[in-house]
């Protein structure tokens, strides 16, 4: 059978070739020239309104369903993860045989993608890999060019699907970037809006409906596309029918009401083409919906429409299209005009490349000069510098509160001497009494440290991008490529800085110097008080306070080396006293309240 035939195969005999029926051929050449004129221009600049139909829908919405019933392929199906991470841009165009490729950036990612159920596996990779593996929404965007028989000539963008609070296990700025692309695509008015609309919800409650009126206030350029028209409950299908006959929420394209395979349907795996005989089923058995007229229900309908759509958008908007791409090239030939290039295309390619490696040695060179002019801060217009003034401040009050306090420092002590009491008598401080202080205060001086080291990080390289960007906008693939090197420089040496704080504090807390001077002077005025207090210890009393000022940390190391087993020269204080109080014949009872601070 030709072609030419079958586009007149009924639905009952071949559904999905239904989907292409009646497609007048001169639409071909308009779909490809601009599918060709968005690639091209797609990485350079997103700002050309291009004539396109972007589907709109929230999470579970039915869209992806409405997608494959369109296209009859496969796509990716997440359950509770996401199902669209990037724009996907389908191209579908009715041809002899099939054939499949997916790309991204104009780069092929595969080519002869053997059927359609394979599809879905090949977007799920690609998306998978853009968004290592993260439940998170990337704005690189995939396109698809599927040919078929049965396939319409038609163009499809899907956005990933609205989502109102990002859950447990997606990216916090899901919410943020989806919305953004919504209105990257939707603020264009040659932008054709499909917004899906779940029929067993309320439409004022739908987000597709709430973002098609920010962008389409009117509703000149959307198309509401009811779904899971078959899960509405019973009596409320009066309502349902209202929205359709634009009572409630007006549309100039009307609404369309479409019934696709369920999460049943796809379990038990249901093919495209049973579905579509029993979505037409469906709508000749029921009661309520037998009545829509028959092109503006079904998904072959559907495509009929969005197409008939589509091509007179291309065809109103080829004069304003035309146009813009000639400012556009006037201004890129401007551009090579101030760099003394006549006619681009005159030039030979050893010649091309001779002017490219100046023009790029000499954007190397101003912005080495202005990275030197920040490091040395000669900028006028430089906040580096003072940024760095105002973080150094506020970094020297956060380690100055962080301080301790003198008329802290012996309560600390006296805390810890109990947190660390062995079987050494109660008035015996340890060298790890001291130590357990120092490292408390490190432990506080660790975050002001670690939070002026990241924001030190940030702020350098928002200057420095700025800069990439001063001197690089004007060459978009060059750009990118210096914000890349930039990222993986930034990335390297963020760890070497951290790594290098790690090591400082690790210093810090393997070296604690405890012979403190607050310390010293307490404990001799602890001692004066008690000579005072109890005449009966002075023997006792002037051999302790005969000793060193750093006998207690050097008497607590070497009783620690004797319980080691290791051999030490030096007397330690304990027997200094234990000799001194036996040849003075003091009491024990005296010795030990000498121990009484």
């Amino acid at each position: 059978m030709s072609v030419r035939n079958r586009a007149t195969v009924v639905t009952k005999d071949n559904p999905l070739l239904a989907l292409s029926e009646s497609y007048d051929e001169e639409i071909e050449p308009l779909l490809r020239t601009i599918d060709q004129i968005r690639s091209k221009i797609s990485d350079v600049d997103t700002t050309i309104d291009l004539p396109s139909i972007v589907v709109l829908g929230e999470q579970s919405s039915g869209k992806s369903s409405v997608l494959e019933a369109l296209s009859g392929i496969n796509l990716p199906r997440g359950g509770q993860h996401m199902t669209t991470k990037c724009p996907l841009e389908i191209r579908m165009r009715k041809a002899n045989n099939w054939h499949a490729s997916l790309e991204s950036k104009n780069k092929l990612i595969k080519d002869n993608i053997s059927n359609h159920h394979d599809i879905g596996h090949y977007i799920q990779s690609e998306q998978d890999r853009i968004t290592q593996g993260r439940d998170q929404i990337s704005k690189q965007v995939l396109s698809l060019n599927v040919q078929a028989p049965w396939l319409p000539n038609l163009t499809l963008i899907d956005l990933p699907g609205i989502i109102q609070i990002a859950s447990t296990n997606q990216d916090k700025s899901s919410v943020q970037i989806i919305e953004e692309l919504i209105a990257e695509y939707l603020n264009k008015p040659s932008t054709i809006i499909l917004a899906i609309i779940q029929s067993n919800n309320d439409i004022e409650t739908s987000a597709a409906v709430k973002f098609a009126k920010m962008y389409d206030a009117e509703g000149e350029r959307t198309i509401g596309i009811l779904t899971k028209v078959d899960l509405v409950d019973r009596g409320a299908e009066d309502r349902l029918l209202d929205v359709f006959n634009n009572k409630r929420i007006p549309l100039k394209h009307g609404y369309h009401m479409v019934k696709c395979r369920t999460q049943e349907d796809i379990d038990n795996n249901i093919e495209l083409s049973e579905a579509l005989r029993k979505e037409e089923q469906f709508f000749v058995k029921s009661s309520k919906f037998q009545s829509i007229p028959s092109e503006r229900r079904g998904c072959p309908a559907l495509a009929r429409l969005l197409t008939k759509e589509l091509v007179h958008n291309i065809k109103h908007s080829i004069p304003r299209l035309t146009e813009c791409l000639r400012l556009k090239i006037q201004d890129i030939e401007q551009q090579f005009h101030n760099h003394g290039i006549d006619d681009y295309n005159l030039l030979t390619t050893e010649l091309r490349t001779k002017h490219i490696t100046e023009l790029l040695f000499t954007s190397m060179q101003k912005f080495r000069t202005e990275l030197h002019k920040v490091e040395e801060g000669a900028q006028i217009n430089n906040p580096l510098y003072h940024l760095i003034h105002e973080m150094n401040d506020d970094f020297y009050n956060k380690m100055h509160q962080a301080k301790i306090e003198e008329t802290n420092l012996i309560s600390l002590i006296k805390e810890a001497m109990y947190a660390c009491q062995g079987p050494e008598p109660s008035d015996y401080i340890l060298f790890r009494v001291t130590k357990t202080v120092c490292l408390n205060y490190i432990k506080n001086i660790r975050q002001p440290m670690e939070k002026y080291l990241g924001t030190m990080i940030e702020k350098t390289n928002h200057v420095i991008s700025n800069i990439i960007e001063k001197f690089f906008y004007l060459r978009p693939n060059l750009l990118q490529r210096m914000y890349n090197l930039h990222d993986e420089l930034e990335k390297k040496l963020k760890i070497d800085c951290y790594t290098e704080l790690e090591l400082l504090l690790e210093m810090e807390e393997a070296f604690v110097y405890a012979d403190n001077h607050i310390y010293r002077g307490t404990l001799q005025q602890m001692k004066q008080d008690i000579r005072i207090k109890d005449p009966l210890t002075t023997n006792a009393r002037t051999v302790y306070s005969a000793l060193p000022s750093t006998t207690v940390t050097t008497s607590a190391s070497s009783l620690k080396r004797q319980n080691d087993g290791t051999n030490d020269e030096s007397p330690s204080a304990a027997k200094i006293l234990r000799t001194n109080a036996n040849q003075s014949s003091v009491p024990r009872s005296s010795f030990v309240s000498t121990c009484m601070y």
